[in-house]
């Protein structure tokens, strides 16, 4: 394996919170994925900027491990370079590098300089442009709306941030989706929460009797596109309530004159499959797929999004900077996954420094 070397040192970290704005202004002009937005989040992500602050990789801090999540953000020929300036601090740090779900073109570079990867699946993406329901790609969304209509289901965009009564009614679909099932009640970076963010989110409903019970919160991907994000709804929605409202807010989307629209990652998933079997992935792999099968139900969550079949795919990586896991860099690894980073077990900060 091949060490980094001087061309991609390393400045020294900065916190995304204090650079927010300047982050925002790259995410609109190089934004390419579902997630990336997530840096400018509660968490407290830091990030690492390419020399002309035209890019950044931004990354969460533990005792024994960095952990991004998603490819770094900038020019396609500045992204690899950024992930190896992250490799470069871990060094530095004494720290693994973990990169969870990753474009093929940041693969290669971190794999130049030393970085295992692992193939995770497939992001899916929504041509708006020629965004429609009719034909047979995705007659299940037609049929589940279509029935949905005949049950008194109708689609909104809803304005959380400005009517009371759309808060509360969104806030409490969350609040019963979260009590169905204590995973999803994580305080993970990956948590579901409607109110973050929500200044550069929109929301999209389904109503029945004039009460919302279901709701999808998109995020931005860039200037040019939106991710269907979290997809909530109530124990008791009848089929079409999610279907609806995402297709509702494609349509906004389209009819506003964006490009694309990201259906996320979709894990061990490929065109024309729900699941595909991972492979063994080692011990650190499979700590990975534990978590995310445990938490997310992948079978579940690609048959859902697979309705929306996709126009393009890009696959999606994990990196790893070590070719042998410590229990301890595992330990690391499994708190930045479950919990929101800086607390020890019982909750309590430390300096992860």
């Amino acid at each position: 394996m091949t060490r980094p070397t001087k061309e991609f040192d390393a400045s020294v970290p900065e916190r995304a919170a204090l650079v927010a704005e300047e982050l925002a202004t790259v995410l609109e002009k190089f934004g390419s994925e579902a997630g990336q937005y997530n840096v400018l989040g509660p968490d407290p992500w830091q990030v690492l900027w390419n020399d002309d602050r035209s890019g950044f990789v931004g990354f969460l801090e533990g005792r024994k491990c960095l952990l991004v999540w998603r490819s770094p953000v900038g020019r396609p020929d500045e992204q690899g370079k950024l992930m190896v300036r992250l490799l470069i601090y871990g060094l530095k740090v004494k720290k693994a590098v973990f990169a969870l779900v990753v474009n093929d073109a940041t693969r290669a570079v971190a794999e130049d300089h030393g970085m295992v990867s692992i193939w995770m699946g497939n992001e899916s993406y929504l041509d708006l442009k020629h965004w429609s329901l009719e034909g047979t790609r995705r007659h299940k969304v037609r049929w589940a709306m279509n029935q949905g209509a005949r049950n008194g289901l109708s689609w909104r965009e809803a304005f959380p941030t400005s009517d009371s009564s759309d808060r509360e009614g969104i806030a409490r679909v969350e609040v019963r989706w979260k009590a169905e099932r204590s995973e999803r009640r994580t305080d993970s970076f990956l948590r579901t929460a409607y109110d973050e963010l929500e200044s550069y989110r929109r929301y999209f409903v389904c109503e029945k009797s004039g009460e919302i019970i279901a709701f999808v919160a998109c995020t931005p991907v860039s200037k040019k596109g939106w991710y269907l994000q979290d997809i909530v709804r109530l124990p008791s929605a009848p089929r079409g309530a999610l279907e609806g409202a995402m297709s509702h807010a494609l349509a906004a989307f389209q009819k506003e004159g964006y490009d694309f629209a990201s259906n996320g990652a979709l894990p061990f998933w490929e065109p024309g499959e729900i699941w595909s079997d991972p492979h063994q992935f080692g011990f650190i792999g499979n700590v990975v797929v534990r978590f995310f099968n445990h938490q997310y139900r992948f079978r579940a969550i690609n048959q859902f999004r697979s309705k929306f079949a996709p126009d393009r795919v890009e696959p999606a990586f994990v990196l790893r900077s070590q070719l042998f896991i410590t229990p301890g860099v595992a330990r690391s690894l499994v708190k930045l996954l479950k919990k929101h980073p800086g607390t020890n077990d019982e909750g309590h900060y430390f300096n992860s420094k």
